[in-house]
């Protein structure tokens, strides 16, 4: 089964046919050339967005690296995950943690994947709990982006766009020392829900629209043949109640 990525992923295209870049295994991000300077700057422009912004960045930017390697690479894998990674964005305890073995992905173009891949999951996972996780994340597929796609002008222009667009429309949720002292409402505490529509920069963004962007996105989602998302039934099994890819939970009423 075909998994797509969305149309912003080509940053407008340009020609990914070949490899023009130094990749060894042994040192990878040893070899980027951008500054870890421009990464963190662009750590603390993401600052002025909420959480799940944040992690729609960098499931964002994962979709950048998997797109420029799609013609060179037919494992469905990384298209899988970004579907997964979606989804997870409006419930996170859809989305299965899986390692893929690095023995199986290196090379100029499987190597790049598997460290974009090693980088996003965590992020989504556990970046609720430790703050380090998002930070990493975009740092590291920030530098990898620049190193591997040869649009270096185009991807500048779409990050920062990208970033003014989140920041506008989803800044950061205040979250006051009592407001969840258990730590019980993360889906609150990442903020609003947030999409892939949010970085097609060529299009209007409502994001008010979001949930039902989500929903949409739910309902189309493989996750029978996707082993990166819960099916229907393992939801259902682990007590969790309702069909996840039917609905979104109303942001409103997750606030504790």
């Amino acid at each position: 089964m075909s998994f797509s990525l969305h149309r912003f992923a080509s940053l407008g295209g340009y020609d990914r046919s070949g490899i023009r870049y130094l990749w060894n295994d042994t040192r990878a991000s040893l070899d980027f050339t951008l500054p870890m300077s421009e990464a963190e700057a662009t750590v603390e422009a993401l600052r002025r967005t909420s959480l799940r912004a944040r992690l729609a960045f960098c499931t964002a930017l994962f979709e950048v690296v998997a797109c420029r390697f799609a013609p060179l690479e037919a494992d469905p894998y990384p298209a899988q995950l970004a579907e997964a990674a979606w989804c997870s964005l409006a419930d996170r305890r859809l989305l299965h943690y899986d390692e893929r073995p690095r023995h199986q992905w290196i090379g100029p173009v499987r190597g790049p994947l598997w460290c974009a891949m090693a980088w996003l999951t965590p992020a989504l996972l556990f970046a609720d709990d430790d703050e380090a996780e998002w930070i990493s994340a975009v740092t590291y597929l920030t530098r990898l982006s620049h190193h591997v796609v040869p649009a270096r002008a185009a991807l500048k222009d779409w990050m920062l766009g990208s970033i003014e667009r989140l920041a506008t429309h989803h800044p950061p949720v205040t979250v006051g020392p009592l407001d969840d002292l258990f730590g019980r409402h993360a889906e609150w505490r990442r903020g609003p829900y947030v999409g892939p529509e949010a970085f097609e920069l060529d299009r209007p963004y409502d994001p008010a629209q979001a949930p039902d962007a989500l929903v949409a996105l739910l309902g189309a989602a493989r996750h029978a043949h996707n082993p990166l998302l819960k099916t229907a039934a393992q939801w259902a099994a682990e007590g969790l109640g309702g069909n996840p890819y039917a609905a979104v939970t109303p942001y409103t009423t997750l606030q504790p």
